[in-house]
């Protein structure tokens, strides 16, 4: 559990207060809320916006889902300003 919370904590996340059980938030652009609830040996993520719910027993994979959750928002956001930027005036 400690080798999630620490992680999560890297990859920006906070801890929500008043659970009964470790819930870590971030909020990513294009992506909204990134929720991952800690059980005994497992995260559980939840991105509401986007339908997704995960589990993973490995930190390494939750990290990896992670940053590819990153990268495709980045790269949509990149998609968007490029449209934008090429259709003005």
């Amino acid at each position: 559990m400690m080798m999630f919370s620490r992680m999560l904590r890297r990859q920006g996340f906070y801890r929500v207060k008043n659970q009964e059980e470790p819930v870590y938030m971030k909020h990513g652009v294009g992506l909204g809320g990134i929720y991952v609830r800690i059980l005994d040996k497992k995260a559980l993520v939840q991105v509401r916006d986007l339908g997704i719910e995960e589990e993973f027993t490995r930190v390494k994979k939750l990290e990896n889902f992670i940053n590819s959750l990153d990268d495709q928002a980045y790269r949509e956001k990149c998609f968007i300003v490029h449209r934008m930027r090429g259709s003005g005036s």
